[in-house]
């Protein structure tokens, strides 16, 4: 009795599964003798060596394989894992050289081997819901799963091309470009049938592929960037719309605490990934992780605390990526997600509505996509508008050409905004103390994105006139901003008028201590040298970065609002009022808990932090609680102590930060179960104070 002949669906993707890890492993050993000439893989340049012997090899068995894969030959099928078990050994002796692309390949040639020798078939519930959208969607069932891994090995392969090739060679960009675009024709039915079925896709298509095609002409580097993006955005249109993807997104909608850890915690992951590419160093040799992770989590968390010099220490691409991940930390995944399906015709369900409104820490049900809508385009704006006024100052002022003028104000205006603190100077903004234009700019920027985004909504709907009266919360954080950038501007300038502000003309010193004041909540940036601070100082400023900036915002701290409603409530208790006030308004107990929670587990964390890095370095006590306060509330300013941090201090500044971001309260409720309240015992007094 012969057996059942395999779907077609299985052959087509363990075709794909071939085929990706051929090229993947082809690339790999390319990539190794590359950087490694002295590897037993021998140099590339060399025929007879083992690397390209057994590139020639497994090109040859490949083809082979698929050819019988798709022709349903069972003999295909059982040199499915003997291919990929040779893969497995030709790079477990790349360890000795370079760990992470032989870990890499070995890990994934491993998986595929365990799932070619234990498949499982997907059925039931999440098969049928594929079917149940009807017969335009059978490509998927079709070809889905294959399309879905030959795009994501063609994504891994230009990310190889673009990290590791440091000399780029014609052969691999070649390779990679044509798998890429095969890649992208056997997809091509589904793209159009999502064309024909929303008429908004085919601009942005039409636009990519009029950018993809110049970008061959002039540069093939780009063309695979491009070639890489767009298949990035056909692939998350494909997983998207699967079953997995929706039963995901259903447990995230459950709780949005976890989606923001989720999202926070992939994006600086991914990140460190890639500023570990030879490609990201500005010596073309790979940094170490934990200092590409702390980067990569400092960018994200939009903080500003660095251990390599930004400017020295990564490339041109170094910095695009930490680009990319200030804006995108500053902005947050769900924001931009649901602002492209508003821009294309889409919309969340229900539940994705009620997270997204729990992620802005919205009060009134209905207003997040106006919010959404509203936080990317005034930020995008803004950015765009700091980012001239900058390049302009560069260019005119300082001699910058104007393509590096406008690169360093677009870095400058998009790290001030998202309150990152990050500087494409090694001295920060040192040099551009005597320079008030610049310091306006920055200034400005890092308020409005400290303001916090429904604030700034309230305030332009009453300059249109659609609201007669500010919000309290409006109101709220305007009077404390206002405050704290005032008291803290003249502290700065009483303390430090003959320290770190000597030598400064008169303008100069009301202008820099008027700059501090404002970056110091949450930003980051520095115009005078910290090294130089009074203790007095040193102490202001923990209490300054620990309030932070205002709720919605891109900074951290405790916020500003806290503070108001603790403060609120010390007069209330005096007085024996039953509730706090605030311009006339009574603040409900729920708010006035949440806030003391707030303050409370942030002043635990602080001090937690803060002896770990006493216990574990030899540094003063300020230096230490600087350091964990500045992490914690996401400012990133230092006086010397990222410098001395060990591995285990990186590792604590890398949670503390990542706490500081999503919240001590989002990360609890994360982490911990939810219960309802079924007991409620008998109120029983206990003396305090």
């Amino acid at each position: 009795m012969s057996a059942a002949p395999v779907p077609r669906p299985s052959r087509r993707l363990q075709a794909a599964r071939v085929a990706g890890a051929s090229l993947l492993s082809v690339l790999g050993v390319r990539i190794v003798a590359d950087l490694h000439p002295a590897s037993f893989l021998g140099p590339v340049d060399q025929l007879p060596s083992v690397g390209n012997l057994y590139a020639i090899a497994v090109g040859i068995t490949t083809i082979v394989v698929i050819a019988g894969l798709l022709g349903g030959r069972r003999w295909a099928f059982v040199l499915v894992p003997l291919l990929l078990s040779v893969n497995v050994g030709m790079f477990v002796p790349v360890l000795a050289s370079d760990v992470q692309i032989g870990g890499f390949l070995i890990v994934w040639n491993l998986a595929l081997i365990g799932d070619s020798l234990f498949s499982i078939t997907s059925t039931g519930a999440r098969a049928r819901r594929v079917g149940d959208r009807g017969a335009s969607f059978a490509w998927l069932q079709r070809y889905g799963a294959a399309a879905q891994h030959l795009l994501l090995v063609s994504l891994l392969a230009g990310l190889a091309l673009f990290g590791f090739e440091v000399e780029h060679e014609f052969i691999p960009d070649l390779i990679g470009l044509a798998f890429g675009l095969t890649t992208l024709a056997l997809v091509s039915p589904y793209v159009l049938e999502l064309l024909r079925q929303r008429r908004r896709y085919i601009a942005v298509l039409a636009g990519l592929l009029l950018v993809f095609v110049a970008a061959v002409v002039t540069s093939p580097g780009a063309a695979i960037g491009l070639l890489w993006a767009l298949q990035a955005a056909v692939l998350l249109v494909i997983v998207a719309r699967g079953p997995v993807f929706a039963d995901l997104l259903q447990s995230f909608y459950a709780r949005p605490a976890l989606l923001i850890l989720s999202t926070f915690g992939l994006i600086a992951f991914s990140g460190a990934l890639v500023l570990t590419f030879p490609a990201a160093s500005a010596t073309e040799r790979s940094i170490a992780f934990i200092d590409a992770l702390f980067t990569a989590m400092s960018a994200t968390c939009v903080t500003g605390l660095i251990v390599l010099d930004t400017p020295v220490a990564f490339s041109h691409f170094g910095q695009v990526v930490i680009l990319l991940l200030i804006q995108l930390g500053g902005l947050g995944i769900m924001v931009l997600s649901t602002f492209a399906a508003v821009l294309l015709g889409g919309r969340l369900a229900l539940r994705g509505e009620q997270a997204l409104e729990e992620v802005l820490d919205l009060a009134s049900p209905g207003s997040a996509y106006t919010l959404t809508r509203f936080i990317v385009v005034s930020t995008l704006f803004v950015e765009a508008v700091g980012a001239i006024a900058l390049a302009l100052l560069f260019h005119y002022g300082y001699g910058f050409d104007l393509a590096s003028a406008m690169w360093r104000g677009t870095f400058h205006a998009v790290s001030a905004f998202c309150n990152a603190g990050f500087a494409l100077w090694s001295d920060n903004l040192i040099q551009f103390q005597s320079d008030g234009p610049i310091q306006a700019v920055h200034g400005s920027l890092i308020t409005l994105g400290g303001l916090g985004f429904p604030v700034l909504l309230a305030l332009w709907m009453r300059a249109r006139g659609s609201e007669r009266r500010l919000p309290l919360q409006a109101r709220v954080v305007l009077w404390m901003s206002l405050s704290l950038v005032v008291v803290g501007a003249i502290l700065f300038a009483v303390a430090e008028w003959d320290a770190s502000l000597h030598g400064l003309s008169l303008a100069d010193k009301i202008i820099n201590s008027v700059f501090q004041s404002v970056t110091l909540r949450t930003a980051g940036f520095n115009s005078v040298d910290f090294s130089a601070l009074e203790r007095s100082t040193i102490l202001m400023m923990v209490v300054w970065m620990f309030i932070g900036a205002s709720p919605g915002s891109t900074g951290g701290g405790i916020k500003t609002t806290t503070l108001a409603v603790v403060l609120a409530a010390i007069p209330a208790l005096i007085r024996n009022q039953a509730r706090a006030q605030l311009f006339r308004r009574t603040i409900p107990h729920d708010i006035v808990y949440r806030a003391g929670t707030i303050m409370t587990l942030a002043t635990m964390v602080a001090m937690v932090v803060t002896f770990a890095l006493l216990a574990s370095h030899d540094m003063p006590f300020e230096r230490a609680l600087f350091e964990a306060v500045s992490a914690l509330a996401t400012v990133g300013l230092s006086i010397g102590a990222t410098a001395e941090l060990n591995a285990l201090g990186k590792w604590l500044i890398i949670v503390t930060m990542f706490i500081g971001r999503v919240g001590p309260i989002s990360l609890a409720l994360a982490l911990g179960t939810p219960r309802g309240a079924h007991v409620q015992f008998p109120e029983a007094k206990i003396m305090v104070g």
